[in-house]
């Protein structure tokens, strides 16, 4: 049986919680980036500009933006599944190509 160390629940611990979920958003972010956006492609392998990606997610431009920056966002799992759509992959697929990349205890 695969063993995961808990997540901190005490409230002096909320604070390393808080760095934790920022730090998985920010590597969701830089993973996305670095796989999805650098640089854009349409579904037919043609690179595009941003705005004609951001309208075949339904994402804004500016939340791309937002997915692009270094210290990445809170970045909504609808978000992460628009451009999982947009881009013909599963989440299932996605999360475990993070998992590989990241792995399963991401602490700063």
């Amino acid at each position: 049986m695969n063993k995961v160390n808990k997540l901190p629940q005490s409230n002096s611990n909320k604070i390393e919680l808080k760095k934790i979920n920022a730090l998985v958003n920010k590597y969701l972010c830089n993973f996305i980036t670095e796989k999805y956006f650098s640089p854009f492609y349409d579904k037919d392998g043609n690179e595009i500009s941003q705005n004609e990606y951001s309208k075949g997610c339904g994402i804004t431009s500016s939340t791309l933006s937002k997915i692009k920056e270094l210290d990445g966002y809170n970045i909504p799992l609808t978000t992460v599944y628009s451009i999982c759509r947009f881009e013909n992959c599963s989440l299932q697929d996605f999360f475990s190509e993070f998992e590989k990349e990241y792995g399963t205890n991401i602490r700063p």
